[in-house]
């Protein structure tokens, strides 16, 4: 088990990006991520635990879904093994970071299916034995400055 994971996910298209016809310039294949210089065509490739294509509905795609049963399951696993965990967003203003934690109320995010599934697990337990505490923070950091979202 790794203490840290990282997973970058390339979401689709904005309007503006769209209206002015930008081309997608990053490939996805297994966890790896290849971006391409179109000026150059040079390539720079990364590896990371997990590489997201969510940039279309290819076959592949990566749904809400299949991002918390890759990320968020894993780490409720490790909350119930007693360790602390801590998902962190991070990336450029209109990155996808908000979709991708939240979701939508038809499609919820990493997030909502996290607390779903802790709350369902504490609910299910039968040992009288056992209890739980649950504390969260949700933050952003945005110009070095903090602020709690609750």
């Amino acid at each position: 088990m790794s203490s840290v994971k990282v997973a970058v996910r390339v979401r689709p298209f904005n309007s503006r990006e769209t209206a002015r016809h930008a081309v997608n310039i990053i490939e996805m294949q297994g966890n790896t991520t290849r971006i391409c210089n179109p000026a150059t065509d040079k390539k720079n490739t990364f590896t990371f635990d997990y590489s997201f294509w969510s940039h279309d509905k290819r076959e592949d795609a990566a749904t809400q879904e299949k991002v918390y049963s890759l990320i968020g399951e894993e780490m409720l696993s490790h909350a119930f093994e007693g360790y602390n965990v801590c998902i962190f967003a991070y990336g450029q203003t209109g990155s996808g970071k908000s979709y991708s934690m939240m979701g939508m109320q038809d499609d919820p995010g990493v997030v909502p299916r996290l607390c779903d599934a802790m709350f369902q697990r504490i609910q299910a337990n039968n040992d009288s034995t056992l209890s739980y505490s649950v504390e969260v923070s949700y933050m952003e950091i945005y110009n070095e400055k903090v602020r709690d979202l609750l």
